[in-house]
């Protein structure tokens, strides 16, 4: 007997069978959930005699070019022109539609194309024609897996290593309480189709440069309590990432280190971008708090323990005050 999510696999896959021409969307800001899990549908489909494309709003992070085919991914506004070439976008860990950052260029009115919509975000809007979303699941990435088991494909290493990437980093090493039997399950399979976790672990845990050590400590120097409500956070400008000669992306993974102290409910880390942008990322690993709740009503979203948002601005730190300038 089917359920709900066998009937749109079922529907994904027909829509992909008499479509050609695919484009894959991996969400702005990149992470190795979203870039995991496009990877490795593409690999498959390619393996079907798709003919793939991959974008994103933004540049992918270095640390992810272990991945076979991440070099392919292209930034969106380079791709606009052909738009109107694919028979079927598929979005993969898109929270919404502008998450995709198609927004910025089209309306979605514009799209001719149906969207197969993949995703694990449980405030997911379920803006594509077909929608395959399971909140429970770790990741976007296992969600993948299990649409490839029901496609009866073989996982080879290079599949298997990007959709573990993906898991890895969801649940932050499977420290996270999304968690659960049925990830490591996954996992298992994972690793039984040769999945490299001992080069996900060094691209993700251990190769940390100079400039991001230089980043973390000075961080880890200045990081301040509210005692009231328990959270931790943190303030990065832009004068914090010139002068320790480092870039967003070498933030990634601080705000979940944040929640290692004891006695901390959430941690938040504030940080401006290149973009003269305030990005802000919640993380908790209490089952009691909803980060997406904080997240949300600031116009960002996400998940119940990690989420987050951007607003326009920049951030000034001042006689040990910090001020936020919109």
């Amino acid at each position: 007997m089917f359920n709900f999510i066998d009937i749109q696999i079922n529907r994904a896959l027909y829509l992909i069978k008499k479509s050609e021409n695919i484009l894959i969307i991996c969400h702005r800001k990149p992470d190795a959930d979203t870039i995991g899990s496009a990877l490795a549908l593409g690999d498959i489909l390619e393996k079907q005699n798709k003919k793939i494309k991959y974008a994103c709003q933004d540049e992918i992070p270095t640390k992810f070019f272990f991945l076979k085919n991440a070099n392919k991914i292209k930034k969106i506004d380079q791709i606009l022109d052909n738009i109107i070439n694919y028979k079927l976008l598929i979005t993969l860990d898109c929270g919404s539609f502008e998450q995709t950052g198609l927004h910025n260029f089209l309306k979605f009115s514009d799209l001719k194309a149906p969207i197969i919509n993949i995703d694990h975000h449980h405030d997911n809007p379920h803006f594509g024609r077909l929608n395959i979303i399971e909140a429970n699941a770790s990741s976007t990435s296992e969600i993948v897996h299990n649409f490839l088991v029901k496609m009866n494909v073989a996982l080879d290493k290079n599949i298997s290593t990007s959709l573990l990437n993906g898991i890895f980093g969801d649940t932050d090493s499977f420290k996270n309480p999304n968690t659960s039997h049925h990830t490591l399950k996954t996992t298992s399979d994972l690793l039984a189709s040769g999945a490299n976790l001992k080069e996900i672990t060094k691209n993700t845990l251990q190769d940390k440069s100079l400039s991001t050590l230089r980043l973390w400590g000075k961080i880890l120097s200045e990081i301040k309590k509210n005692k009231t409500f328990g959270i931790v956070y943190a303030v990065i400008t832009k004068k914090d990432l010139q002068e320790c000669n480092a870039k967003s992306e070498d933030l990634e993974g601080i705000a979940n280190f944040l929640n290692s102290i004891p006695d901390v409910k959430a941690s938040l880390v504030l940080s401006e971008n290149e973009k003269g942008e305030i990005k802000g990322s919640f993380r908790t690993l209490h089952d009691h708090i909803d980060v997406s709740k904080l997240a949300r009503s600031l116009g960002g979203g996400g998940h119940k323990k990690a989420a987050g948002f951007t607003l326009p601005g920049r951030l000034i730190k001042q006689n040990n005050e910090v001020k936020i300038i919109i």
